[in-house]
């Protein structure tokens, strides 16, 4: 009876596909997306796998030291900390006071002016890691498996994409649900789901679904205008043009 109960569980060995603990980079977004995220890396170490982050200089809430628990990069990025904290409370603002309060036509030009200086902020956050060159060497060779990221600023999938590696998103969000449908081709039809900052329900009027179409059709005019840096850097980053 033991030997035969031997012989199962080397037979059963033998047929188990064999399961390693994963090696995992992670960049996050500071602030609450990372409280969001802790419980995630807190499991994921729990279960044995490898998590080493990407930290910023530049953060207003994250001190890496405060999180022995992970491995991590701290990177350097061209933006004195008044900046940082100066267009936080400008967002912030908005999204609490100013919104509410604001026509169609001024929402539009005030998270024009934000979304131009958030891209300012985001390519130089994105050039402290992608044009470091000794710190892209040691992800490289640190051969992760995966990167899981927050999508808040860009340059992330471009960081998986040089180190040939998988991605995943904590978070989808962005104002008309834009990127996601039309990087994500996240189905939204504009006469049943209200964009993101419209001050509309799914329960829309006529008058309300036209409002919400072209808050639609702007915020991908004003997605196109405004992001259209980033192609250029994807291109220079990569070698080559990038759709």
């Amino acid at each position: 009876m033991k030997a035969g109960c031997v012989i199962l569980v080397l037979f059963a060995l033998c047929i188990v596909e064999k399961v390693n603990c994963g090696n995992i980079l992670v960049w996050h977004t500071d602030g609450s997306h990372f409280i969001n995220m802790k419980p995630v890396l807190d499991t994921l170490i729990d279960r044995g796998h490898r998590v080493t982050i990407l930290f910023q200089n530049a953060s207003m809430f994250i001190d890496p030291k405060e999180h022995a628990q992970y491995n991590y990069h701290l990177f350097n990025v061209s933006i004195p900390m008044s900046e940082v904290v100066e267009f936080f409370d400008n967002f912030v603002h908005f999204s609490l006071y100013e919104l509410d309060h604001l026509s169609y036509v001024r929402i539009y030009w005030r998270l024009h002016d934000l979304m131009k200086k958030d891209v300012a902020l985001g390519l130089k956050i994105c050039d402290g890691i992608l044009r470091s060159d000794a710190l892209m060497d040691k992800l490289k060779q640190a051969k992760y498996d995966l990167l899981f990221t927050d999508p808040i600023y860009p340059c992330s999938e471009l960081v998986a994409e040089v180190l040939n590696i998988p991605f995943v998103y904590s978070l989808r969000f962005s104002v008309a649900n834009t990127m996601e449908r039309l990087c994500g081709q996240l189905p939204a039809p504009p006469s049943y789901v209200p964009g993101t900052m419209v001050k509309l329900t799914d329960q829309m009027s006529f008058s309300e679904r036209l409002i919400n179409f072209v808050f639609y059709l702007v915020k991908d005019a004003l997605y196109h205008s405004v992001w259209r840096q980033y192609d250029q850097y994807y291109s220079e980053i990569l070698g080559k043009s990038h759709d």
